[in-house]
């Protein structure tokens, strides 16, 4: 499974109880994707993912964060060694808009924000491209 957003998650499960190995790859430091990078804490508190992710652990699911496919681990690879491979990668390419103002400083796609913002309530570590502008 590539992904751990609400898709990866939901077809890891089902996998998990249909009787598969399941390895659960996230390039982020975390399970959850847009869940827990994208919504704030005050519509989704993200003790919500954390539990459901070791009750996952806890069935076999196996999680490997901080690993992007296609760079960490090759393509090969994993054909090489998984029976079958699920893409359930979220987008992590906003869409521009030709719009007035789109070019002046200080506006910023939401996502760059929701991710720093998340990241820093979560106690977890800001890294350059975690800050708007720094793709």
């Amino acid at each position: 499974m590539v992904g751990s957003g609400p898709a990866g998650l939901a077809a890891a499960a089902q996998l998990n109880y249909a009787g598969h190995q399941v390895t659960l790859f996230e390039r982020d430091d975390a399970p959850g994707g847009l869940l827990r990078y994208g919504i704030p804490d005050f519509k989704l508190e993200k003790w919500v993912i954390d539990r459901r992710v070791k009750v996952m652990e806890e069935e076999g699911v196996v999680f490997q964060c901080n690993t992007n496919i296609g760079v960490d681990v090759k393509v090969n690879d994993l054909l090489r060694e998984y029976h079958a491979i699920v893409l359930a990668g979220g987008s992590t390419i906003p869409r521009d808009l030709a719009i007035p103002g789109r070019e002046l400083k200080g506006v910023h796609f939401a996502m760059d924000f929701l991710k720093q913002q998340n990241k820093r309530v979560s106690e977890r570590p800001v890294i350059g491209e975690d800050i708007p502008g720094n793709r």
